[in-house]
């Protein structure tokens, strides 16, 4: 009788860990990609309009009869048909449960990744692209740990770290700080105030024109001097007298500063603290 019954609970183990697995759904988790490769699946990825926030609609059919989850993983391009719109980056990880007879439908919120292209309209329609560059994916991740994916300058964040858009732009230290980390520059020590801009599907996306620059200039004088502060363009020329001419005297001095640029273009000029006989004292780089 006991021999009888081993073979016997051994079948019932079997069958019940083979049901369970059926059932489970962690089993079943397939990457978007590697799913569509094993034609699991058959994907359409749509626009809703815009580039930022749940701009995307994916769609997703069941192409075997088997219950499956969808993982679109933080960090996946995907690619308008029309080029001259923008390549959009999942800001977050998606999974998306897919029955055997109901398409399965999931909204993916992005990033643009290409400051001064055109913002997808709606019913755009999007391939799936690669992995985004390393560089992002770790900003994606720092701001994902750090609850900053919805943070208002998540967005200059990521043009400054993939479009060379100035980091004074971000109005976030932390955010600030790991994209000069990223590419290995210099944290600036001045701020960019930009135009307020309403990002319109079809129109070009992109931090709004530079209005302000704000800074603290420190320097340090050896002796009383009379001095005055200029703007030079990116060829050394000067573009305009910024303070006025004084006496200042011997010893460290801190000034709070703010340049109006609303008139000047988008290049990189330098804040040149000099004597009245040209000699140079202090310069700044600012970039906007």
């Amino acid at each position: 009788m006991r021999k009888l019954f081993l073979p016997f609970f051994l079948i019932l183990l079997f069958a019940a860990a083979a049901a369970a697995q059926k059932t489970n759904p962690g089993s079943n988790i397939y990457d978007l990609k590697e799913a569509i490769a094993q034609k699991l699946v058959s994907v359409k990825v749509e626009g809703k309009g815009g580039h930022h926030g749940e701009t995307l609609k994916l769609v997703c059919k069941n192409l075997r009869g088997k219950y499956l989850r969808l993982r679109i993983p933080q960090g996946l391009l995907m690619e308008p048909a029309d080029t001259a719109q923008q390549t959009l980056v999942v800001a977050k990880e998606l999974l998306l449960a897919v029955t055997a007879k109901t398409p399965a439908e999931g909204l993916l919120s992005t990033f643009c990744t290409q400051a001064g292209e055109m913002s997808p309209k709606a019913a755009e329609v999007f391939s799936i692209g690669a992995m985004a560059p390393a560089q992002l994916c770790n900003l994606l991740k720092f701001m994902t740990e750090k609850g900053k994916i919805d943070n208002p300058n998540a967005q200059t964040a990521v043009w400054c770290l993939l479009s060379g858009r100035s980091l004074g732009s971000i109005d976030d230290p932390e955010l600030t700080r790991f994209v000069a980390e990223q590419l290995g520059k210099k944290i600036p020590d001045y701020k960019v105030k930009h135009q307020t801009v309403e990002y319109l599907p079809g129109d070009r996306a992109d931090l709004g024109k530079a209005l302000v620059v704000e800074t603290n200039f420190t320097y340090y004088l050896e002796k009383d001097e009379r001095v005055l502060m200029i703007l030079l363009d990116s060829s050394g020329k000067q573009i305009k007298q910024v303070s006025k001419e004084e006496i200042m005297k011997a010893g460290e001095h801190r000034t709070g500063m703010r340049l109006e640029v609303y008139n000047l273009n988008s290049d990189r000029y330098t804040l040149r603290m000099q004597t009245k006989a040209g000699r140079v004292i202090k310069d700044m780089e600012v970039e906007f």
